[in-house]
């Protein structure tokens, strides 16, 4: 099953890779349109309000996971999110971080039986990036996911400390959409296309929303965000999986330079 998944990812690979040459070639011209010979750069960060929901699962077992924003932020012991962008010349480079530390106690079996469950996920986006105009932009690039689970649990039986980490890398490309809506706001896009079997089976994501600029450097932005990742490896015992979708609005502030 996951030869049959892979090569039909292969397949659609290919098939972007040649719409991306096809489009790329009559846009050489007007590349330049929102290319500069100086440095630009920008640092965003915001605070997301995810609902997670899906399927997670450790060997043989499988949960359904669905958890709300007000569930997250309840169970939320650390974060971090953000992203980065510099261009010059119409090359540049674009890095989206996503970190979370979740913690919740939970009891079963009428209260005999108590504990804590962890599990702390870092997200991390490298791309090359390449301007066509003084919109568009087109990604290619990798995502670091690791993912490590928690359980410490305590009752009238022993109780139990179980502790498993997993790490993967998807390749991916994309495209990042800006266009200024008047002279104060702004609407900006991005989204990804990975996994191909390398990692994930399949991951992608979609992003948009609208910004404020107050002044030349700041804005203050309000976007929404979704991934989702079809990710799953090893057998037995030793299985992993992770089809988990993030998603919900984040309101962050992006200052340029």
């Amino acid at each position: 099953m996951k030869t049959v998944l892979i090569n039909r990812s292969i397949k659609w690979a290919n098939r972007l890779a040649l719409a991306l040459c096809f489009c790329l070639s009559p846009l050489q011209t007007v590349a330049q349109e929102g290319a500069s010979d100086e440095w630009r750069q920008s640092f965003h960060l915001y605070l997301l309000g995810p609902t997670i929901e899906g399927t997670s699962g450790i060997g043989p077992a499988d949960a359904d996971v669905d958890v709300d924003a007000g569930d997250v932020f309840d169970m939320l012991e650390g974060a971090f999110l953000g992203m980065y962008s510099a261009e010059k010349n119409g090359w540049g480079v674009f890095a989206d971080i996503v970190y979370m530390d979740l913690e919740s106690d939970f009891e079963a079996a009428q209260g005999a039986v108590t504990g804590e469950f962890g599990n702390k996920q870092l997200t991390a986006a490298v791309s090359a990036t390449r301007r066509l105009n003084a919109n568009w932009q087109v990604l290619a690039g990798g995502m670091y996911t690791d993912v490590k689970l928690s359980l410490d649990t305590s009752g009238p039986a022993s109780g139990q400390h179980l502790r498993r980490s997993e790490s993967w890398v998807d390749p991916f490309v994309g495209a990042r959409f800006d266009s200024p809506m008047g002279e104060r706001w702004s609407f900006t896009s991005f989204g990804y296309l990975g996994g191909f079997g390398v990692g994930s089976d399949l991951m992608w994501s979609l992003n948009a929303g609208v910004g404020y600029h107050f002044s030349e450097r700041n804005a203050v932005t309000l976007l929404y965000r979704y991934i989702d990742y079809d990710y799953e490896d090893g057998e037995g015992r030793d299985r992993f999986r992770f089809d988990i979708a993030e998603h919900g609005p984040a309101l962050g502030w992006r200052f340029s330079f």
